[in-house]
């Protein structure tokens, strides 16, 4: 059964937010593509029109936690721009925190985030660290809250 182009958004926002669910809950590895399939109502083979893999899941709610904590560190950022430099970016940092820990978001990046990159191609991992490092550096820019332009945010590569 082939679904319109609305019912296939509103099935991949509820599988997305079911598996974010499971993420927090569960975990990834107590998380099976049966129990997200039957949860939204769909067949199990549906699931792989969404998905590639069960990883590939967790991974997209991975991604939506970043861009969601890169909007709270900017609302923050934006509001509080009469404070010093340091204080905005204490304060942008603590509200990041506040969000994992009111979400329970923190959960699964502590408890699944490091196995899901070892599951994940190098090249999904390396584009999903660029995209990373760029969203902060145009945060951190658009702020003017870079203290060195020549300054790399680089951190470790994936599985280092």
């Amino acid at each position: 059964m082939a679904f319109t182009n609305y019912e296939t958004e509103q099935l991949h926002k509820a599988l997305l937010k079911e598996t974010r669910r499971c993420a927090v809950t569960l975990g990834m590895k107590k998380t099976s593509v049966d129990q997200l399939t039957k949860a939204v109502g769909i067949a199990k083979g549906s699931f792989y029109k969404f998905y590639e893999s069960k990883e590939m899941a967790f991974f997209a709610v991975l991604k939506s936690i970043h861009t969601e904590l890169y909007g709270v560190a900017d609302q923050v950022l934006r509001r509080n721009g009469g404070l010093p430099t340091s204080e905005r970016a204490a304060e942008a940092v603590l509200a990041v925190c506040r969000r994992l820990s009111d979400t329970g978001d923190m959960v699964f990046i502590e408890h699944d985030a490091k196995l899901l990159l070892q599951r994940l191609p190098d090249d999904i991992k390396n584009v999903h660290y660029h995209d990373d490092e760029t969203h902060i550096r145009l945060l951190l820019e658009k702020y003017d809250l870079m203290p060195n332009r020549g300054i790399s945010l680089a951190a470790p590569r994936y599985g280092d």
